[in-house]
């Protein structure tokens, strides 16, 4: 597909990427919004495609991962040459550098050589751990490290000193400065409200059955220490396969929420999506609704525990996880509360042009090309939003595009092999579901009371663009039972941030703002006891 980049998305969808650089976290995040990269300036595509490409791999030798940066193993050369061994050794040690990417961020990044000869590229603040060198070679004063895999070559001189590498970091076309200095430890991430023994509630591993779809569902219920029944909330994830802690970027979120929650008196089940981790399922073929349907499974389970109030029954969802807690509310009474971090109000379609207009924008696209594309793109999305048989819908798309003039194809680099790719995503089943889903109307439907919270400085879903839209609507339909909320200064994370861009994930030591952590306590309390 000439002149786009693919993120990797676990239900393929055709749509912009919301984590337009950091290419490990717009994977799964947020993140996770299932967001697929349409056109991407060139250096987001080569350089996204380093933790893509790395996390591919790692799905392919390990079945465990836990959302992007589990450890893993790569396939290193079985035999180096002594020579080569030998000569390594005047460069053994650590090697730190920032890689700038223009008009975006700055990335550290970190190269490990070992006595033994191997080596590793240690992405910092990409929190991939470290990756293996398949080959670092050194003739004269020239290094080169390379990650076969990966498309990565870094080369550089070796300076008389033995204590820096000027290096070009390239990678399928891509050419960057990575000037390397020798230092004593690379950098740590700190993430200093994970939680750490001793935790002072009661911890449970459980497996519950979604009878309906045949799927297990494992997770961890946590406790407070009392003989009265407590009220609980199950935390819902947001877009992309991942762990019941919502792993990114070494943060953990959701057992963080779930750590403060219980020492609060409010117990917590948060668990694995389907197909990933200890839950059995097809994460792949699943939409929204099927993820309700094992919220439901759960609403069941804490049902008929004797230790949970059954009248105080909540679900949190983050992100897209927000519109599974309000699919999961509007089909059952047994939901007594739920809280939405940052869910999407904008219908998905909508969500989709405005991310790609603004993408093109910055790149310098001419208006009257943007408008055709978007025109074009919304064309599309009515029909498969209007046709319920596929085999219908496909025709219909395919239709259209004859009926495009030979200067509009060529005006939007629109060939044929584009249009098949994007027909087979638009009749995925998920994104399917999800342009068709009307999350205003069933907010209007429900009863049971919600608390909609937002960030003021979240890229990915905007508060400018759908708190107005839910304001308005709760207000002319006199819905007492949703209060919504702007928290300042945070990102989609909820962590305090200042840009809120998708680089400061990594590089904040916050998991989420404690204001917001007591905020969320306090408001299932509130009135529920």
């Amino acid at each position: 597909m000439s002149n786009e980049f693919k993120i990797t998305s676990t239900h393929n969808i055709e749509e912009p990427n919301v984590v337009k650089y950091l290419g490990v976290i717009s994977t799964n995040i947020v993140s996770r919004t299932r967001i697929f990269s349409d056109i991407v300036a060139s250096f987001t595509g080569f350089f996204a495609g380093i933790t893509i490409s790395y996390q591919k791999t790692l799905q392919n030798i390990s079945k465990l991962l836990v959302f992007f940066f589990i450890a893993a193993i790569f396939f290193i050369s079985p035999i180096q040459m002594d020579a080569q061994s030998n000569s390594n050794q005047i460069i053994v040690g650590n090697w730190l550098g920032k890689l700038e990417i223009p008009n975006a961020a700055v990335i550290r990044m970190g190269i490990i050589v070992d006595k033994d000869g191997s080596s590793a590229l240690n992405i910092i603040d990409q929190a991939t751990g470290n990756i293996p060198m398949d080959e670092v070679l050194i003739i004269g004063d020239t290094v080169t490290f390379k990650i076969n895999d990966l498309g990565i070559t870094i080369k550089g001189h070796l300076r008389p000193d033995k204590d820096s590498i000027p290096c070009i970091y390239m990678q399928r076309g891509g050419r960057f400065a990575l000037n390397l200095r020798k230092v004593d430890q690379l950098p740590q991430l700190k993430r200093p409200q994970t939680p750490k023994a001793p935790f002072g509630y009661i911890s449970e591993e459980i497996e519950l059955q979604n009878k309906m779809a045949n799927v297990k569902l494992a997770g961890t219920l946590t406790l407070p220490k009392t003989s009265s029944k407590v009220p609980v909330v199950v935390l819902l994830t947001g877009s992309g396969k991942q762990g019941r802690n919502q792993d990114i970027a070494g943060h953990k979120p959701f057992w963080v929420i779930a750590d403060y929650l219980t020492r609060h008196g409010i117990a917590v089940l948060r668990l694995d999506d389907r197909g990933f981790g200890g839950s059995s399922g097809d994460f792949n073929n699943s939409t929204t609704g099927d993820f309700a349907s094992d919220a439901l499974a759960a609403v069941e389970y804490l049902k008929n525990r004797k230790d949970i109030d059954v009248n105080q029954i909540g679900l949190i969802g983050h992100s897209e996880g927000g519109a599974t807690a309000l699919i999961t509310a509007s089909q059952s009474n047994d939901v007594k509360f739920i809280i939405s971090l940052s869910g999407v109000i904008l219908n998905f379609g909508e969500i989709v042009i405005s991310q790609l207009t603004d993408r093109l924008e910055s790149q310098n696209v001419p208006n009257e090309i943007i408008e055709l594309e978007m025109e074009w793109r919304r064309k599309l999305y009515s029909i498969v939003k209007e046709s319920t048989d596929s085999i219908l819908a496909s025709e219909k798309m395919w239709k259209a595009y004859r009926e495009l003039s030979e200067e509009d194809i060529k005006r939007m680099n629109w060939p044929e092999g584009r249009m098949n790719h994007i027909v087979s995503q638009l009749l995925s089943p998920w994104w399917r579901y999800s342009i068709s889903l009307d999350v205003l109307d069933l907010y209007m439907e429900i009863d049971c009371p919600a608390l909609l919270l937002f960030g003021e400085k979240d890229v990915q879903v905007s508060a400018i663009d759908n708190m107005p839209l839910i304001e308005e609507a709760v207000k002319f339909n006199n819905k007492n039972n949703i209060e919504i909320q702007l928290i300042e200064g945070v990102n989609h994370l909820y962590q305090t941030a200042d840009t809120g861009s998708e680089y400061e994930y990594v590089q904040i030591e916050e998991t989420i703002s404690p204001n917001v952590l007591n905020l969320i306590s306090n408001w299932i309390l509130k009135d529920k006891n």
